[in-house]
């Protein structure tokens, strides 16, 4: 009797391991406060950025439509180049939305939390992208779905 239940333990353990899904390595266990407050400045130079290209692509737009002359073919070609401009700048609208977030989590002691998963997304990740809400794993899972 005493094989059967060391052979019943060593079965139980092996499905142990393999139904325990794979935890993804976290990096540090906590962001320092130093990072946060360099990509705080970060996030604001890019906002900053974002909002004085925003005001200019606007100026433009304005004045471009006091002095707008010319025949059917100058007047398409102004149109699509208005349409560029202005889906562009919806992009620059949304960075920037993103942006803002991303400062109301550091606010908030959210900042480099993934919105799936709650591991720590990699400083690394973090300095190239400083808005993401996601981990890479989580974002690949996103897209991966998405996609389907």
């Amino acid at each position: 009797m005493a094989i059967n239940k060391k052979t019943t333990k060593s079965t139980k353990i092996s499905s142990k391991k393999t139904a325990t899904p794979k935890k993804k390595a976290v990096t540090s266990k906590k962001i320092s406060a130093k990072f946060k407050r360099e990509m705080k400045k970060i996030l604001n130079d890019m906002r900053k950025d974002l909002l004085e290209d925003i005001n200019n692509t606007m100026k433009a737009e304005s004045d471009h439509l006091k002095f707008d002359v010319g025949d059917f073919y100058d007047n398409a070609s102004s149109d699509r180049e208005r349409e560029l401009s202005l889906s562009l700048s919806q992009r620059d609208r949304q960075k920037l939305n993103q942006i803002e977030d991303a400062l109301k989590r550091i606010e908030a002691k959210t900042y480099g939390q993934c919105l799936m998963c709650k591991d720590l997304i990699s400083e690394e990740r973090l300095k190239i992208m400083p808005f993401t809400v996601y981990c890479v794993a989580c974002l690949e899972e996103e897209e991966l779905s998405n996609s389907n």
